[in-house]
């Protein structure tokens, strides 16, 4: 074989190699020029419902949009819902992440309905990674100490091999952890779920993750190491099978400059963590996107872009007129400071009033509501008599 002959033979070769190399299902870029938008199959990310407003920071090396950025406060993450029809086998996750400071939080949880899934944290310095099948059975974990570093960019990629339960971490595109533990194999992994990025779901005491984040992307595949060096590809417009348009509107909100999505519109497929019916509303319709969103259109309410929010007591045992007009509505809920947390997050809520509810009323409700909560536009006079009430207007 001469010369020409090899080098024809290898190009093929090198061909044939990139075809079949294994790509993201999925890939959220996170950019300014994209925020929630899925650029490979159109599965949108959903935002909070507290607030569709971001910083926007210096982005990834090489990725031709700035970063998104997590404050690590309540609120501060996004959703991404899954809607399998077949459990997942192979599977991997993969995220450039800038963390602000010492690395510190939650970076990805996959939860379904019965439980965690996938958990992926950094708590005191060493990287978790855990995942459990439906029934909330430990399948597979490994830590890694002194991963991430601070204030500068990371690629993590993780992978779970269904044949053999190994979990393989990969940081920088190279390979920094090849487990094959004792645990089960052959276990497949709900298909149906809500992933966040940035936050816990179901361990509200767990910290949220400070950081810049950039190029979310989700495997049905578990990439080998060429696969992981050229993951960054999928991360570039050339690679993706949408291009968006995505209207950013600039507000200053708290003194901190931000792009808004304008007119943002909850994805319309259906979600695969069906939301529970919020006619009682408890903390888990507060904190969970897709449980707020079932309760702001069955209000036919807006979300607010509110973080924090200050409120004046106004009367005790009085509170507006049922008929008034600024009334924007009322809803049961668990307790009192429920009605205060809700008011922030609604758009247009300037006060809002807790009344007890009677004995009889409790008894109707399944969950045993203690709260009415109402929300009002604007201020309004106070003339109706009702004892234990309370009625706040915010500053």
């Amino acid at each position: 074989m001469d010369s020409l002959t090899r080098s024809f033979v290898f190009l093929i070769g090198l061909v044939q190699l990139s075809s079949c190399l294994k790509g993201p299902k999925y890939v959220w870029p996170l950019g300014n020029t994209t925020v929630h938008r899925e650029v490979m199959s159109g599965r949108d990310a959903h935002l909070p419902p507290t607030d569709q407003c971001f910083v926007f920071s210096d982005g990834y090396p090489g990725f031709p949009y700035k970063a998104l950025t997590l404050t690590g406060e309540a609120g501060s993450f996004v959703d991404f819902y899954m809607r399998g029809k077949t459990d997942l086998k192979d599977l991997a996750v993969s995220v450039w992440v800038y963390p602000i400071g010492e690395p510190e939080g939650t970076l990805v949880n996959y939860l379904c309905e019965t439980g965690n899934v996938i958990k992926i944290a950094v708590l005191e310095s060493l990287l978790f990674v855990s995942f459990w099948d439906e029934y909330g059975v430990s399948v597979g974990a490994t830590a890694v100490p002194e991963l991430l570093v601070a204030d500068t960019w990371n690629h993590l990629l993780v992978s779970r091999q269904f044949e053999s339960g190994r979990i393989q971490v990969f940081h920088n595109g190279e390979l920094v952890d090849d487990i094959d533990d004792d645990f089960p194999n052959k276990i497949p992994l709900p298909a149906k779920g809500s992933m966040r990025l940035g936050s816990s779901q179901k361990d509200k005491g767990d910290p949220s993750f400070k950081g810049r984040f950039a190029c979310f992307q989700f495997y049905l595949a578990t990439p080998s190491v060429e696969e992981v060096k050229a993951s960054g590809d999928y991360c570039k417009p050339l690679k993706w099978k949408i291009l968006p348009e995505i209207a950013l509107e600039t507000q200053a909100i708290d003194g901190v400059e931000k792009g808004c999505v304008a007119d943002y519109v909850e994805p319309s497929d259906n979600p695969d963590v069906e939301p529970k019916e919020c006619e009682v509303v408890d903390m888990g319709c507060l904190v969970s996107g897709v449980n707020w969103n079932w309760f702001l259109r069955k209000n036919n309410w807006k979300s607010g872009h509110r973080d924090t929010a200050y409120f004046n007591l106004v009367a005790r045992d009085q509170i507006p007129s049922s008929s008034d007009p600024s009334l924007l509505g009322n809803f049961l809920a668990m307790d009192t400071k429920i009605c205060s947390r809700s008011c922030m997050r609604i758009k247009g809520c300037q006060a809002y009033s807790a009344s007890p509810v009677p004995l009889e009323e409790r008894a109707e409700s399944a969950a045993n509501a203690t709260t009415r909560c109402a929300v009002y536009k604007r201020v309004a006079e106070a003339p109706q008599a009702l004892p234990g009430a309370v009625y706040f207007s915010m500053r």
